[in-house]
């Protein structure tokens, strides 16, 4: 493999490849004693997913605004790039991305009642998130919003696999996946949340989002490349 020149760009195209060619092949892999579930799809799209979304935003939007350079920061190496990523992880409405897609994604915010999502995913969670006031949530949310909960949730294990029906079944076939953020009073981590926010979506769909994200990725950089 070839040493990139921008790793953060690089990698998730890179990712995306791999997904391209690979999915054939992942489709026949299941897990030992649970061949009746199917194949291991989500745990690849996970896997691939993770540095496709987490990099960009970690190496370029997380540093914006600063007034120096920070230790990992590929912010000035890529002006235009960061211009775009400016515009499209702003304060604007998800569905006025680039990369969002019509009732794909949804969202809740819930107050933090001292729940244990690692345990059970709660039903009243689970229904509203299947109410379509959770789509238009969605649609309605900044963007900025959207992308520091989808970071979070991968960075930190807040990902719960879902059912057909939205709910947590285990044992059964996943089909949903439900990305948890956690809010914090002043941003203190070391106090409990003040409330939980949850974006969900269909493993279908999140695949195609990946495909559009990298699809925004590259033409961010072609138009850095025209302007050049």
């Amino acid at each position: 493999m070839g040493i990139p020149q921008y790793y953060s760009q690089e990698l998730p195209k890179r990712s995306l490849h791999l997904i391209k060619e690979l999915w054939p092949a992942v489709q026949q892999v299941r897990a030992p004693g649970q061949e009746n579930l199917g194949p291991l799809t989500t745990t690849f799209l996970l896997a691939m997913a993770t540095p496709m979304i987490v990099l960009p935003i970690e190496r370029i939007e997380r540093h914006q605004g600063r007034n120096v350079e920070a230790y990992m920061d590929e912010s000035p190496l890529r002006p235009s790039l960061t211009e775009a990523v400016s515009q499209a992880l702003g304060g604007a409405p998800l569905s006025q991305s680039p990369f969002f897609a019509e009732e794909h994604w949804r969202f809740a915010r819930f107050p933090y009642n001292r729940e244990n999502l690692a345990r059970e995913f709660p039903m009243y969670m689970s229904e509203r998130l299947s109410e379509d006031t959770a789509l238009n949530v969605a649609a309605k949310m900044p963007a900025s919003e959207w992308a520091s909960c989808l970071r979070n949730s991968l960075s930190h294990g807040g990902i719960i696999y879902l059912d057909g029906e939205g709910r947590q079944s285990f044992g059964q076939k996943t089909e949903m996946l439900a990305f948890v953020s956690a809010k914090y009073p002043d941003g203190d981590f070391r106090k409990s949340p003040v409330s939980l926010k949850i974006l969900r979506i269909s493993e279908g769909n999140f695949r195609c989002f990946l495909g559009l994200w990298v699809e925004w990725l590259q033409k961010s950089e072609l138009w850095s490349a025209l302007a050049a």
